[in-house]
């Protein structure tokens, strides 16, 4: 019943399975282009040359299966968060707690495993690419050959399917509790108050702060030329305290724009800021939601700035940081527009009760605006300050002090981000407005 049931889901909730199957995908992609260059290395005959392409493609392979086990965690983990009613609706009809995990499990398995081939073979394109990059400026002979075989394949599989069973599986022991009452509640709203889900968040957010400061004190006591290769872990580690802490971090930001953003929309012309102040009360009442659309983004900002700030002191960047420069960044925008995209496509509901009470459609629009620029202001800053954790303490050992990146830096990544975070957020809402009910 579990299998069937779960087959069933994927089909009826295509926008929900599709962002998950794109994140898989473009993870599968990255993994698949790593692993095939690490490979490639052992056909080169100079043996300084294959050293130094076996390091770089194990310190890709390394960060880029990193950052793929964070990110399809958490795409996984909020589709089945977004589902949390469906679930709450079968425990009301009688599944038990493991039906509800081997439902999570096989959902996670259908949309892992398709995504595999084509990530193996966007992957082999990725990996030509590059190989032909790299011998174009002579670092590495011409004619070597591009070993790709079963290896990249299988620790993309392995990577997907892993990763995506344990986001699963750690979201629906939540949703495997689910009191059957909350499915019957059609006006069913976020609770109030301190909850244990915010006490587990806030000791794992100081539990992975504290592991992140340790790391940070270990890759600074070792050896100088290896704190560049680490520093990528590093601004991870620190990524999943803030992932922990985002709900937290959603509402700080909702509270230190609430006065500015007021201010601004308050002039009769702009609405008189009643679509703002509405605005601000979903981000209060949704800040766990919203807080999903925070993690990416930072994990943008501090790619980027990390990336950056090593870039500029270098006098003239080789071309591999050129391309990991882009590579990371645009893994991570991916997923960042991914999730972001997810969460709005998500709110039809929403939409329609709002066209419903009379708000008209640029309203509707304006809300979702605020809230956009709201979880890009609270992704810029918490990615700047993880950013600022890592280049402190090892910026003079890896070259990557912020203090050298010029302003036009700082103001072109925060107008990426906001326009980014607009466009995705944005995307889905005239969809909602033709569906929703006339005004």
């Amino acid at each position: 019943m579990t299998n069937g049931l779960a087959r069933a889901s994927v089909r009826a909730r295509p926008v929900a399975f599709a962002g998950v199957f794109s994140v898989l995908v473009l993870s599968a992609t990255v993994v698949t282009a790593s692993v095939a260059m690490l490979r490639t290395a052992s056909g080169v005959r100079r043996t300084a040359v294959r050293e130094q392409l076996t390091a770089m493609g194990a310190g890709f392979t390394v960060v880029t299966v990193y950052l793929s086990l964070f990110v399809i965690a958490l795409v996984t983990a909020l589709a089945v968060a977004q589902r949390a009613r469906e679930h709450a609706l079968l425990r009301a009809v009688g599944a038990v707690p493991w039906q509800i995990r081997r439902t999570v499990a096989v959902e996670a398995l259908c949309t892992a495993l398709p995504a595999v081939p084509l990530g193996y073979a966007l992957g082999w394109l990725l990996a030509r690419g590059w190989l032909a990059g790299m011998a174009a400026h002579g670092l590495v002979p011409d004619g070597v050959p591009l070993v790709v075989g079963l290896p990249p394949a299988l620790a993309a599989c392995g990577v997907l399917v892993v990763t995506s069973q344990l986001g699963g599986v750690l979201a629906a022991h939540r949703a495997a509790r689910a009191r059957p009452s909350d499915a019957l509640s059609q006006t069913a709203g976020a609770r109030r108050g301190l909850t244990v889900t915010d006490v587990v968040r806030g000791a794992s957010a100081l539990v992975a702060l504290c592991g992140a400061a340790l790391l940070t004190a270990v890759t600074a006591a070792g050896p100088r030329e290896d704190v560049g290769e680490h520093l990528p872990l590093v601004l991870l580690a620190h990524l999943v305290a803030v992932g922990c802490a985002g709900p937290a971090l959603t509402r700080v930001a909702a509270l230190l724009l609430a006065w500015p953003l007021r201010v601004v929309t308050a002039p009769r012309v702009l609405g008189g800021g009643a679509a703002t102040q509405l605005a601000f009360a979903q981000l209060g009442a949704q800040a766990r939601r919203l807080s999903s659309a925070v993690t990416p983004v930072a994990l943008v900002v501090a790619f980027t700035l990390v990336k950056l700030a090593a870039l500029a002191h270098a006098a003239e960047p080789s071309w591999v940081d050129l391309f990991a420069t882009v590579l990371y960044a645009a893994f991570a925008a991916l997923a960042a527009v991914n999730t972001l995209v997810m969460l709005s496509a998500e709110r039809r509901r929403e939409v329609a009760l709002l066209r419903s009470v009379g708000a008209a459609s640029w309203q509707v629009v304006r809300v979702r605006a605020v809230e956009a620029v709201t979880v890009a202001c609270a992704g810029f800053g918490a990615g700047t300050a993880v950013a600022l954790a890592v280049t402190l303490p090892l910026g003079a050992a890896a070259d990557a002090s912020l203090a050298a990146l010029p302003a036009t830096a700082w103001a072109g990544l925060g107008g990426g981000v906001l326009t980014l975070t607009l466009l995705a957020t944005l995307a889905p809402v005239p969809g909602h407005l033709r569906r929703a009910l006339p005004r």
